[in-house]
């Protein structure tokens, strides 16, 4: 990260689909988030809205595709990111706009619940590109895990503490890690 880069974190809205771009060039996608702050106007006794600024957010490579597949318009979404500023001509001249490059986005869980599902980029392969026709994995690499497997049948008693503590979010990269011994007392 350079000296001059200015990060920032935005709370707001997503206004817009998010457009993917997959091209000749690196993939991205693109949607502009909504921020309005709200605050106590003690004067009228009650809670008043600000003025909404408006940003597009660029996400590129794996977020990409993920933010793609996650967020829809009107979600409510955290956006972490460089702050830069475009600059553009229109019909009507120059124009300005800020765009956050995201370094970490995902929906904002003061708003709502989500559900997380982990997505393995096997080989460097992008999405469609799977590992054979009608492997069934939606062009992912991996295929999707049921809540049993992700769970690890936690439901038949055999999850953590009853002798199978298996890590069901590890990937083939995590398999040089050891678990330290459990200590006891």
């Amino acid at each position: 990260m350079s000296s001059g880069t200015m990060m920032v974190t935005v709370v707001g809205w997503a206004a817009t689909t998010p457009r993917e771009v997959v091209g000749d060039g690196v993939p991205f996608t693109s949607f502009r988030v909504a921020s309005t702050p709200r605050y106590f106007d003690g004067r009228q006794g009650a809670w008043a809205d600000g003025r909404t600024e408006w940003v597009t957010v660029k996400a590129f490579r794996d977020v990409a595709f993920n933010v793609a597949a996650s967020v829809h318009k009107g979600d409510p979404v955290l956006v972490h990111g460089r702050l830069q500023t475009q600059e553009w001509q229109s019909e009507t001249g120059p124009r300005t706009s800020l765009v956050v490059e995201a370094v970490a986005l995902g929906h904002d869980l003061t708003r709502g619940t989500a559900r997380f599902a982990r997505r393995v980029n096997v080989s460097g392969q992008q999405p469609g590109e799977g590992s054979g026709e009608g492997s069934g994995d939606g062009g992912e690499g991996v295929p999707p895990l049921s809540p049993e497997e992700v769970l690890g049948g936690a439901d038949q008693g055999d999850g953590p503490g009853s002798g199978d503590e298996t890590d069901p979010w590890a990937t083939p990269a995590d398999a040089h890690l050891q678990e330290a011994p459990a200590m006891t007392p």
